[in-house]
């Protein structure tokens, strides 16, 4: 994990405790090969999916 400002294992505690707390309306996507801002294509183009998947289902109820 790259990304120097979020730390992976900051991030392992904090799903953790969303699972402790039994919250379901949560999503994580892990990015390995990226620092905190997306370089690769691939990554744009997934968390684009993402957040146009969240509008869809949140905004449109669809």
């Amino acid at each position: 994990m790259l990304d120097v400002n979020v730390h992976f294992q900051d991030v392992v505690r904090l799903a953790q405790r969303l699972i402790e707390l039994e919250k379901d309306n949560w999503e994580m996507a892990v990015y390995p090969i990226e620092d905190h801002g997306f370089v690769e294509p691939s990554s744009w183009t997934d968390e684009y999916k993402r957040i146009l998947k969240l509008f869809n289902s949140t905004l449109l109820n669809e």
